[in-house]
């Protein structure tokens, strides 16, 4: 769907473009754990060919992205301070960033299958796609928020879901820290290279939930005002 401008309406809301854009991050991301399940598969040619599709997907996200913060007025009223949302946009789209570099280290080198991390890694994947899950319903949330002005029983539950995603994130992290140690329990089984390669990997996969908790931090402080 084509984002039309919206800023030269007084008053018109951003969040519904926001959402727009929250969810082609959502497909971006979504497509990270079958990048991983095709490995795993060893099917490498299903791995470029969603390593592909990943890097379209978030050329569209960055599409989406640039409409909305180069439509938006530098003087005219806006339901939400300008900084705050070009905040909230840049946080969004590093998790599209994060997966598109997942993805992208997939094709520098043919990495070797690990048994021993696969069960981790798949946890970890796990708990990612739920913390950015979250974080896309909450931006979903900040639609019926805005209509209500940004207060009530609705803020509070808004405060609630960034609260869960949070937890989520944190969860996350230490899934990453147990895999991290399980890499260098093994690593005089590991090749140096794929051993940095891996190691790289299991840091752009996290940051994809890092992303999205700072998202949510960032709505929590303009909510908070």
């Amino acid at each position: 769907m084509m984002v039309r401008s919206f800023f030269g309406l007084f008053g018109d809301s951003p969040f519904p473009y926001l959402t727009e854009m929250a969810h082609r991050v959502k497909e971006c991301a979504d497509e990270v754990p079958k990048l991983f399940e095709a490995f795993f598969d060893g099917d490498y040619d299903q791995v470029l060919a969603i390593a592909e599709k990943i890097s379209h997907l978030e050329h569209e996200v960055d599409v989406v992205k640039t409409r909305i913060r180069d439509g938006m007025p530098k003087t005219r009223f806006m339901p939400v301070d300008r900084r705050d949302m070009l905040e909230v946009l840049a946080t969004l789209d590093a998790v599209a960033d994060a997966a598109e570099d997942v993805a992208k280290l997939f094709t520098l080198r043919r990495m070797e299958i690990h048994e021993e991390l696969a069960e981790p890694l798949r946890s970890l994947i796990r708990r990612v796609q739920r913390t950015v899950n979250k974080a896309v319903e909450v931006v979903e949330a900040l639609e019926v928020l805005a209509d209500v002005g940004f207060a009530g029983k609705e803020s509070d539950r808004v405060m609630e879901m960034i609260d869960e995603l949070n937890r989520l994130e944190h969860e996350a992290d230490l899934v990453q820290d147990d895999l991290a140690r399980k890499l260098f329990e093994i690593e005089d089984n590991i090749k140096p290279g794929s051993l940095m390669m891996w190691n790289k990997i299991f840091n752009e996969v996290g940051d994809m939930a890092n992303s999205a908790e700072k998202m949510g931090n960032r709505l929590r402080l303009f909510l908070s005002k």
